[in-house]
């Protein structure tokens, strides 16, 4: 349905008062904003109710402990359309503050609609005579949202809204003294003793008187000294230990170490400079592994040599020109062939393994 077009009592782009109390305890704020739904100077006489009122403003708005909340209509309005349920409208915050210690409340009104406008959410409320009957009598002249907001203070959808009685820029704080209310401290006492968030009064107290006769059996204080010298004791042995295992396994990474460079430089796959590179690189056990697998890969680049096995030349003697030539041939044979051949096993090898 269209709004119906706008009188004085349908103005309510005014941000009438200061802010008020909180429930931060639960996610839930309340009293935050009041605006006007009453204009102060209405006529006497016949009253007509007005179909949409303004419950909340559009952006932030500051509370009085400083604390900042936010509001998007659009995404308010979204909500109420996808849950599908009308919500009450009371007086004073009553279902808020009231409804949960088992007391009695009735609605005022219902919220069948929200719309979200230039200036904020709107809200298109079907009143009962007791909502008519406050207003005409200006008793009430001001409604204020009961929102769920997220820890950043943005609201996430409005539980339900109420007619207080606070005038523009001094109302009253309706249980400002009571931020949490006494049904969100006792669901927050509740869960804290182990409970149910629906335990009532007289189950906390049980518990309570519970905790305080389990306290009775508490540790002595000499047994609780001698546990925590045990401990102490206890973590010294499990560190010696650790450094005992710490030292052993390095140890034998060592000695790993040590094998395979040794084996390495046997086989002529490294040369002795190569050695400390080698092991720098064997510092893990992951790079020992990497490099043995490397070196398992790698053929001998060195071939031995037979200088042991040789006699030493004659003083004064040296190879005729022939044999330095079959010499230098082999050489190069070698060189072709990614062998290195020293001289003097050319001259050996050419001269029939004889000086």
């Amino acid at each position: 349905m269209s709004p119906r077009t706008a009188t004085p009592l349908d103005d309510l782009s005014r941000l009438a008062a200061s802010p008020l109390a909180t429930c931060d305890a639960t996610g839930v704020a309340l009293g935050v904003v009041t605006l006007a739904v009453v204009d102060a100077n209405a006529a006497a006489g016949a009253f007509d109710p007005p179909e949409w009122v303004q419950i909340a403003p559009r952006g932030k708005v500051t509370a009085r402990d400083g604390r900042t909340f936010s509001f998007d209509p659009e995404v308010l309005a979204a909500r109420f359309d996808q849950d599908r349920v009308e919500l009450p409208l009371d007086f004073d915050h009553g279902i808020s503050k009231k409804a949960v210690q088992g007391e009695r409340v009735d609605a005022v009104g219902w919220i069948t609609a929200l719309q979200a406008r230039p200036e904020g959410l709107f809200a298109k409320v079907s009143w009962l005579a007791a909502g008519i009957a406050a207003l005409a009598a200006r008793t009430h002249r001001y409604v204020s949202p009961t929102f769920k907001h997220s820890p950043d203070g943005a609201a996430t959808y409005i539980h339900s809204a109420a007619l207080v009685t606070a005038p523009a820029l001094s109302m009253p704080a309706l249980a400002a003294a009571e931020p949490t209310s006494h049904g969100a401290n006792m669901k927050t006492i509740a869960t804290a003793l182990g409970l149910a968030e629906t335990a009532d009064e007289a189950a906390c107290l049980a518990a309570l008187t519970t905790l305080q006769t389990a306290g009775a059996a508490k540790v002595d204080k000499a047994v609780h000294d001698q546990a925590l010298v045990t401990l102490a004791a206890a973590n010294e042995q499990l560190a010696t230990a650790q450094a005992q295992l710490a030292a052993r396994d390095k140890a034998d990474h060592e000695a790993k170490v040590g094998t395979l460079l040794d084996g390495a430089l046997k086989d002529k796959k490294i040369v002795p400079a190569q050695r400390d590179q080698y092991a720098a690189l064997c510092a893990t056990a992951d790079g020992l592994a990497q490099v043995t697998a490397l070196l398992a890969a790698t053929p001998a680049g060195l071939q031995p040599s037979t200088l042991d096995q040789q006699r030493v030349p004659a003083a004064g003697a040296a190879p005729s020109d022939a044999l330095l030539a079959s010499a230098n041939a082999l050489i190069k044979t070698a060189a072709e062939a990614g062998r290195h051949l020293s001289l003097a096993d050319a001259v050996v090898q050419a001269n029939g393994g004889q000086i």
